[in-house]
């Protein structure tokens, strides 16, 4: 996957400079159109690595789907002086926000070159299984980048083509449904398209098991049960997947794009705007865990460490506790509004990482998580003594060790059974708050934790950007906004 960091950045810049056409003037020779970049495997290539670039941005894999899902959700706070994610954790979020607009952009922005991708390259003289490849990747971003939009702001403009003309921008929101329906379809045409695995090159790339995954996740929000629980059952018969023996594994930088991994957002240090932030983001504030401080952004709160068994070691491998030794450095409860921090993605000073270079990928989804859809989907479709089986083998890891989920267990208590390990299993990285949705538990939920700012049929969607709507008058607003 480092050839492929290497590229992203080069890639994106070629696409950027080639959307705009001046209709008037011959272009010269030496500059890149959408007219003449599109003739090679290379250009093809080039292409759909820029589409996966937004996937790193503000807003997405950094500084966005883990805070709105930890912040909304109440399991941390923001701990910092950024307001607009101060509006994020008050469920006070108004449409100037800055933070929604970081994550419309990029999904956007991720769109877009996706389209490209699609309508171009079918075009290009090249190897036919890798023009495959390469269009189903560009499908699955597609379908992933319209699949973060709808949970985070409900209906929006569906775009499957390029846009030139300046009225073709100017469009209104598609309601979900119609949005629902071409993401299964791009994520049924990639799982079509896409290789089990890759060779060390291209590791990172999205699999056919990544479609599979998704489709099988899309198919839970959708409540097609039967659809979800066969999907993820292709991926568990697949045996491409199986969970570490340690838990932390999934987040230390020697494991990354490991056999639990399922896809993950590629990051890497010293490449030029392709590093992540958020090591020094939720480094301790002033704990010399990072070479630029820490912010402290992100403190767990007592809720979310409460919610933990005693003798559950994953909420040690989820965050700081007073007296907890970090690379020879002692976590004090003092840096934190909460007396915790959060520990999965902080890497530390590493080889000189600085606060832009850190090199550690955001997990969208790995495989802990796919047996959870698994087991949901099964309690859902009454098949609920067979769902316990993907919690225990989650139960078995080796450092985890938890005893089996008890038999016997109604549907109804099964169903709570799995709401409580989502959110042991996955805590802090980015799905409470969707689960918490989609659930319809997000109300009581949260009033009973106090955030009394949450509006039942409201709060489950975040404004549309004003600025969005100034620029397109046709985008109307989120009830309550």
């Amino acid at each position: 996957m480092k050839n492929m960091r290497k590229i992203y950045f080069l890639a994106a810049a070629l696409i950027m400079t080639s959307c705009d056409k001046d209709f008037l003037e011959k272009q010269p020779l030496n500059v890149v159109t959408t007219d003449n970049f599109y003739k090679t495997s290379d250009d093809a290539i080039r292409a759909v690595n820029a589409a996966y670039k937004p996937l790193m941005y503000n807003g997405l894999g950094q500084f966005g789907l883990d805070r709105f899902g930890n912040y909304l959700a109440g399991d941390a706070v923001s701990s910092g002086d950024n307001a607009d994610w101060a509006q994020v954790e008050n469920l006070s979020v108004t449409a100037d926000n800055g933070a929604i607009r970081s994550t419309w952009n990029a999904a956007y922005q991720g769109i877009l070159r996706a389209n490209l991708v699609l309508e171009k390259v079918p075009g290009i003289t090249m190897d036919a299984t890798l023009k495959k490849r390469v269009l189903a990747e560009a499908s699955f971003l597609r379908a992933i980048y319209y699949h973060y939009l709808i949970l985070l702001f409900g209906d929006v403009p569906l775009i499957t083509r390029q846009q030139v003309n300046p009225s073709e921008f100017l469009v209104p929101r598609n309601a979900k449904e119609e949005v629902y329906q071409q993401i299964i379809k791009d994520l049924q045409s990639a799982e079509a398209g896409l290789p089990l695995s890759y060779g060390a090159a291209d590791l990172g790339r999205v699999t056919q098991g990544a479609a599979k995954g998704f489709l099988a996740k899309v198919y839970l929000y959708r409540k097609q049960w039967p659809e979800a629980a066969a999907k993820a059952k292709e991926v568990v018969d697949s045996k491409v997947y199986s969970l570490f023996d340690r838990y932390f594994d999934n987040f230390e930088l020697a494991t990354e794009n490991g056999k639990e991994s399922i896809f993950e957002v590629q990051y890497a240090s010293f490449l030029g705007g392709l590093g992540n932030q958020t090591n020094n983001y939720d480094a301790p504030r002033g704990s010399g865990f990072t070479l630029d401080g820490g912010y402290g952004y992100g403190s767990p709160t007592k809720f979310f460490v409460n919610s933990f068994a005693p003798n559950d070691p994953r909420l040690g491998y989820s965050i700081f506790r007073n007296g907890d030794v970090f690379q020879g450095i002692t976590y004090s409860s003092s840096t934190s509004p909460t007396g915790y921090s959060p520990r999965k993605y902080v890497v530390g000073k590493g080889a000189n990482i600085g606060k832009s270079d850190d090199p550690k990928n955001y997990i969208l989804m790995r495989y802990a998580d796919l047996l959870l859809i698994y087991a949901e989907a099964l309690n859902e479709s009454g098949k609920t003594t067979e769902a316990a089986d993907p919690i225990n083998i989650i139960h078995a890891r080796k450092d985890v060790n938890i005893a089996p989920i008890q038999t016997g267990l109604t549907q109804d208590q099964m169903r709570t059974a799995i709401k409580q390990e989502r959110n042991f299993e996955l805590g802090l990285e980015g799905h409470r708050w969707f689960d918490l949705v989609r659930w319809g538990d997000a109300a009581t939920y949260l009033k009973s934790i106090g955030k009394t700012n949450f509006r039942d049929g409201i709060s489950e969607l975040l404004p549309i950007p004003q600025a969005e709507r100034d620029i397109n008058p046709k985008l109307t607003q989120n009830k309550g906004y």
